[in-house]
Formats: C-alpha cells, sequence, structure tokens
C-alpha cells in the first residue's frame, strides 16, 4: 500500500523532508502531493530542492486566495488527483489550511489520515492554525504527536483515532540531520551582523500583520529595545507593511524570506528570537536561544514553561519585560531540561507507526 505525504508550505515541507527519507529508508512506498498554498519559490519550492525532496507527484498550484478559497481549490483538486490514483493512506503534517483541506478530501475519499504534529493546542480560538488543527485530529486514524503535553491533549479530548503515539518532532529530526549544511552558511557574514549581536524575527499570521495597529506595535517595541534586528519578512507581512504605510524603524533591517540553511544559521548565531511563528520558537529552543512570542498564546507551552520563552502580544510594555527576562537567563537551563521534543529519531517512530498500521489494514 502506497503513502501520499500532502503538504503546501514551508513548515510542512521541513516536518516531511526526514518522514519522506525515513519511509524511503524501509522501502514504503511514497510520494508528494504539493497544494502550493505557499506558492513563493523561496518559500516553496526551493526549499523541496534544499532538502533533496523529489519533484511533487502533482502540485496543484493553487496560489493565493481568502482561505475558504484555497480550502476548496485543494479539496477538489485533491479529488481529482485521488479518482486517478488512491493512496493506502496519508500522512498530513501540521495544522494549515492545506492541512485542513488535506484532512476534509481524504475524509471523504475514504483515505485513512495520519496527523503528523498531533494534539498540539493553543486554545485560542481566534487562529485559524486552532480550528484547523482541531477538526484534523478529530478525523484522523493515526495521530503523531512532538509531546507528551500533546500526547495528553488528545487523551483528555477522548480523540477517537485508532492508533495515537508521542514520537517527537520530525523538525527536531530536520535540524540536526541539516546541522553540517547549517554550519557551513555564511548568512552572518552576508547580512553584516556580529555573531550573538543581534536579534532575529519573523511574523506572518494574520493576529499580527492584518491589523495595522498591531503590526506598528510590534515593530516599534522592537525597535525601542535598541537592538539590531533582522526581520526575515515573509511576502504577505511586507504586503502589509506597504499596505498600511508603516515606516522601516531604525534598528530593524528587512530581509527577504532566506534560505532554510541561512534562516537557521541566523537563528544559531543569534542573541534572541522574535516572532509568531510556532516552528521558529522551537528551533530557537534547539539552539539555546530564547525568545520573545509576539502572540498571547502559544501551541509550545512546553518551552514557555521551561522559562527559554516568553508571551508578549504585541504590547510594548510585554516587550521590554520579556527582554529584561531574556537578559537573565541562564543558558544552563536550554541542556537541563529533559528531552521534550524527542531525540531526533521521530521520523523513524512515524515509520515504525504507519508500517504497523498498514499491515494491520491488511
Amino acid at each position: 500500500m502506497s503513502v501520499a505525504i500532502v503538504l503546501g508550505t514551508r513548515p510542512q515541507i521541513i516536518k516531511s523532508a526526514p518522514v519522506f527519507k525515513a519511509l524511503e529508508r524501509a522501502d514504503i512506498g511514497c510520494s508528494i502531493i504539493n497544494t502550493g498554498q505557499h506558492y513563493d519559490y523561496e518559500m516553496n519550492r526551493s526549499l523541496l530542492v534544499e532538502l533533496n525532496l523529489p519533484e511533487p507527484e502533482v502540485d496543484l498550484e493553487i496560489g493565493a486566495g481568502t482561505p475558504n478559497e484555497q480550502i476548496s481549490k485543494i479539496i477538489s483538486g485533491l479529488s481529482a488527483h485521488f479518482a486517478k490514483k488512491k493512496p493506502g493512506l496519508a500522512i498530513v503534517p501540521g495544522d494549515t489550511n492545506s492541512a485542513l483541506a488535506a484532512g476534509i478530501a481524504c475524509s471523504k475519499d475514504a483515505i485513512p489520515i495520519a496527523h503528523l504534529e498531533s494534539g498540539c493546542r493553543s486554545n485560542d480560538f481566534r487562529m485559524s492554525e486552532e480550528v484547523n488543527r482541531r477538526v484534523l485530529d478529530h478525523i484522523s486514524r493515526v495521530l503523531l504527536c512532538p509531546t507528551r503535553m500533546s500526547y495528553r491533549n488528545l487523551k483528555s479530548e477522548h480523540a477517537l483515532a485508532e492508533v495515537i503515539e508521542n514520537v517527537g518532532d520530525t523538525m527536531y529530526d530536520s535540524v540536526l540531520q541539516c546541522m553540517g549544511s547549517i554550519l557551513k552558511s555564511k548568512a552572518v557574514q552576508r547580512c553584516k551582523v556580529k555573531e550573538g549581536g543581534y536579534a532575529f524575527m519573523t511574523l506572518h499570521r494574520a493576529e499580527a500583520v492584518d491589523d495595522p495597529k498591531a503590526l506598528a506595535s510590534i515593530l516599534s517595541s522592537v525597535d525601542s529595545l535598541g537592538v539590531p534586528t533582522l526581520f526575515s519578512v515573509h511576502p504577505r507581512t511586507q504586503a502589509r507593511i506597504d499596505q498600511f504605510k508603516i515606516r522601516q524603524p531604525a534598528n530593524i533591517s528587512f530581509i527577504e524570506p532566506l534560505p532554510y540553511f541561512d534562516a537557521l544559521k541566523l537563528v544559531k548565531d543569534s542573541k534572541f528570537v522574535i516572532t509568531d511563528s510556532g516552528g521558529l520558537q522551537k528551533e530557537a529552543f534547539w539552539f539555546g536561544k530564547p525568545t520573545l512570542i509576539a502572540r498571547d498564546t502559544t501551541e509550545w507551552m512546553e518551552i514557555v514553561q521551561a522559562g527559554a520563552a516568553f508571551l508578549v502580544g504585541t504590547d510594548r510594555r510585554r516587550m521590554a519585560q520579556g527582554y529584561r527576562a531574556i537578559q537573565r537567563i541562564d543558558q544552563d537551563r536550554f541542556d537541563k531540561f529533559p528531552k521534550i521534543f524527542g531525540n531526533g529519531n521521530a521520523s523513524q517512530k512515524v515509520v515504525d507507526v504507519v508500517a504497523a498500521y498498514l499491515l494491520a489494514a491488511g
């Protein structure tokens, strides 16, 4: 029985790369379906190349649109593809519109779903990702959790999946597997910053970038910290900055979205990270970098509870408080805290669970 991995955004590609390679090593037939939700080359196609993934079996190329338009196009596109070639199991990573749409399409076409990175909860229903992940968790047959907390969340919700396993985080696998390439990156030199002397920032969520007051407040708050900041600007965020006519603060340098290895090198060599991205919160933690989370909630409370990240929202006062807290952090806490996200072998555990499920399904 064949397996299809349905992805379409940068974080989904990162989560899926080590899983695809582990499936190949196990001689389990696997194809990639790309929805094209991230349609900018640097956010999608270049990453497939960088992580040595094959050409997708099909690329829906849905491009821009409202969430409902994107979801509708993905469902219809996947249904048309499944009518020609139906996998025995679909692995769906993350919590994007692509993930939700893939889950609905597979459910309607009677294709079992394995949700990779299941059980994460922010309990903030203003975020589309929170809705997406909850729906997907409750229509999936196999739930692959990245942490103990996510596993407990699913158990407390009485999820009806046939299999619920804490496998660890496959993004951590990606970071470890790519470490050699990350260390070779010359991004710090190209950006003309000094190791440990700058902050690295990303913003992309609707709650932050679609509200002109929130976006302007975050940028002015970061500027007021007085720390040179490299802001890797998502195309959608840049469009909002232009639309709202927000000036570029003096302490913030705008840079285009970076290749994966370059972005992680800048995280590794930074003083700290500012982000609303779930994935970057984890990557910063793995590199021992404290994080100011420009949100009021996070699905990765484990990092906050470890004292390695701080929820600061969009408020200048909270941002300043978070920055003061960062400066008091003992770097040893990153090493002393238990392996929250596993030991870097999550992708092999995913394959073991998937193989057992396929075998049982006949």
